[in-house]
């Protein structure tokens, strides 16, 4: 992932560029100032390791899916290809993200995860996922706005995680 980041843009913003954005009261001049030279240090690039990081870290090893679930490797491999259990492949290793387990589920794994991964695989990568999951959305209340993965956990219906992620086809 290192690898693939793109180098910093060296392509500035025109004098007219530049005079809107402090025109427009979106910066003052040494706010606009302060972000340009925090770019040129890699700020950029620091978020995007530190999103990827964080993502990564919010993932279980093979190993450790095998002993939270208790299956063998072979019927977790298999609950991934039938669309059961959601896994990324990281540096030739399969890693589960954690939304999907639930420790008061019987099953150990989240309400609905089949249905859950149906709508999100073909949208979004798993960062993508892993964020929607724990981000409270505004048509998921109930004491508070939830986040998808909540949501769920709490007993609410799999066809409102659904219809938002299918929702977002239009955005």
């Amino acid at each position: 992932m290192l690898e693939t980041i793109e180098p910093i843009s060296r392509n500035r913003l025109t004098d007219n560029e530049r005079r809107f954005l402090i025109e427009s009261g979106s910066f003052t001049a040494d706010e606009l100032a302060d972000a340009a030279a925090s770019v040129d240090r890699g700020s950029l690039q620091l978020q995007s390791v530190e999103a990827w990081l964080v993502n990564l870290l919010a993932t279980l090893s093979m190993d450790s899916v095998i002993d939270f679930l208790g299956r063998d490797e072979a019927s977790v491999r298999r609950a991934v290809t039938d669309g059961n259990l959601y896994a990324v492949e990281i540096s030739d290793q399969l890693r589960f993200p954690v939304w999907q387990f639930n420790f008061g589920s019987p099953s150990n794994l989240l309400p609905g995860l089949a249905e859950v991964i149906a709508v999100i695989v073909p949208r979004w990568d798993w960062r993508s996922s892993a964020c929607f999951m724990a981000t409270p959305q505004s048509d998921l209340f109930g004491e508070g706005r939830k986040t998808p993965a909540q949501w769920l956990r709490e007993g609410g219906d799999v066809n409102d995680v659904q219809e938002i992620v299918e929702a977002s086809d239009w955005s």
